[in-house]
């Protein structure tokens, strides 16, 4: 089941030059674009983007998180520079794609030769920040015959994947070919960033989040409100909640049943969810025979997905709740998934 009639943005957080697009599913794979050369050129970059991740979505089977970072941003400064704040190792390929005074017609071995080892400085620099199995794609961005810069990098480097993106190719299929054929061979190898992100991230990680955020203790959001009452309609619950963990306390920005704000750790199902990269479903918080998540409540059901910052970094969860259980296969994950993604683009304007 998917969501429609996603509210309206908020106007504060993340500065415009990053945007996150996301396709429904629970098994995603994060992309992470610098440029717009593999995008479609004709929409606007948060459009781009969802098309790509949907597009990838249909040929994985899987959900797929699509970051974009505009030329703009980065025009001139290191990758790093231009991805300041932002959690390199969460993302499985990432794609540099390069044009302007790097990318142009080379008509000397020795011109083709310095073109190649500025591009590799750029990449260089990301390797480290990136988990040991991520992929690199550089993508020429230039109208003109580039076979001599491709073949230039593709001696320089073997671990990275080259594309002539020119205006006049077929760069939007050729790419999400290639990218769908790393993520099936990286999610066959032991430490993948798939792997890593099912583990638990930095505590220290998601308290910068939420602080770059700005919005706990902030008056209620209008927004945020209707999300809740639309998840607590569609899970037919008593309870439904968006909510983040800074430190040492649970704060919901949005509630029904249980009052808006400041919860003690001890009571939250949130901080079990926020732990892992899925949903997070208990039937019965009650029963005797299942070890307990939270001290002995009025909640017996609970539901909750992540609810990630923008590099999938997270910060919270959202959430339904009912003092009557109900059986685990009978949730709806996927769409608690769905809820997550018009919570984080509800925050995070694009």
């Amino acid at each position: 089941m998917t969501m429609t009639g996603t509210p309206q943005p908020r106007s504060h957080a993340q500065p415009p030059r990053v945007v996150t697009a996301s396709a429904s599913g629970l098994d995603r794979d994060r992309i992470l674009v610098f440029g717009d050369a593999v995008l479609a050129a004709e929409d606007s970059l948060h459009d781009a983007a969802l098309r790509t991740a949907n597009a990838l979505g249909a040929r994985t089977g899987r959900g797929a998180d699509v970051t974009a970072v505009p030329w703009s941003s980065w025009t001139g400064m290191t990758l790093l520079s231009a991805g300041v704040g932002m959690h390199l190792d969460n993302y499985d390929v990432v794609v540099v794609c390069l044009s302007g005074s790097v990318v142009h017609s080379r008509t000397t071995n020795t011109a083709v030769v310095g073109a190649a080892r500025q591009a590799l400085v750029l990449v260089d620099q990301l390797r480290p920040h990136l988990a040991p199995t991520a992929e690199i794609v550089v993508a020429l961005a230039h109208k003109g015959d580039q076979t001599g810069l491709v073949t230039a990098l593709q001696q320089a480097r073997h671990d990275l994947v080259v594309l002539d993106t020119a205006p006049d190719a077929t760069a939007p299929a050729l790419f999400l070919e290639v990218t769908h054929l790393l993520l099936e061979q990286q999610r066959a190898r032991a430490g993948s960033p798939q792997w890593l992100r099912s583990k638990p991230q930095p505590f220290e990680h998601r308290y910068d989040a939420i602080r770059r955020l700005g919005i706990v203790d902030a008056p209620a959001d209008s927004a945020l409100d209707r999300i809740v009452q639309q998840m607590a309609v569609l899970f037919e619950t008593e309870g439904a909640a968006i909510t983040l963990l800074p430190a040492g306390r649970q704060w919901s920005a949005a509630s029904l049943w249980l009052p808006r704000g400041t919860a003690a750790l001890q009571d939250s199902f949130c901080r079990s969810t926020v732990l892992r990269s899925g949903p997070m479903v208990v039937g019965d918080a009650w029963d005797p025979d299942r070890p307990p998540v939270v001290r002995r409540g009025p909640i017996r059901f609970y539901g909750g997905h992540p609810l990630e910052d923008l590099d999938g970094t997270r910060i919270g969860a959202v959430c339904v709740f009912d003092s009557a259980p109900r059986r685990e296969d009978t949730v709806e994950t996927d769409l608690l998934r769905d809820f997550a993604i018009v919570t984080r683009d509800t925050l995070y304007r694009h």
